[in-house]
């Protein structure tokens, strides 16, 4: 499947980039690569990491991008779930065969709620998801894969 890890846009002033997504606010307008959803992408061939906030994209941008592939595994927060959720439905509006993944503290935390937030969420990885995400993207079947659950 082709494959895009997601850091999707936030809200302003939100953080988007300083190794996680959990801070309230920016102090600092420094950017770290997304290095969680880099591992991942790394072991993935073809894949590739799309880091939205310090690109400047917006969601409508985005979307764009995200629509032309199979796969979106989307790295989520608490304060930013609903947001990124919403990023999620404008992906399977414009592409309804898309299998999207959330991945993060969120995801870990609450897994089953995290999944009933809406249902263009197909998968939610819990805890460490570099491999999971590899055999989702490889096609194994879903109930093989071990630290996910999904809809």
């Amino acid at each position: 499947m082709r494959t895009l890890f997601l850091n999707p846009p936030a809200y302003e002033n939100f953080d988007g980039g300083a190794g996680s997504r959990y801070q309230a606010t920016r102090e600092v307008w420094s950017f770290w690569y997304p290095t969680w959803l880099c591992y991942p992408a790394g072991m993935i061939e073809n894949s590739r990491v799309l880091d939205a906030p310090p690109e400047g994209l917006n969601q409508a941008q985005t979307v764009e991008v995200a629509k032309e592939y199979d796969f979106v595994v989307l790295h989520t927060s608490t304060p930013s779930v609903k947001l990124d959720a919403q990023t999620a439905e404008l992906i399977k509006e414009k592409n309804p065969d898309c299998r999207i993944a959330f991945v993060g503290g969120q995801a870990t935390a609450e897994p089953e709620k995290t999944l009933q937030i809406s249902e263009a969420i197909d998968i939610v990885a819990r805890k460490e998801f570099d491999y999971s995400m590899k055999e989702v993207a490889e096609g194994w079947d879903w109930q093989d894969i071990r630290g996910i659950s999904y809809r």
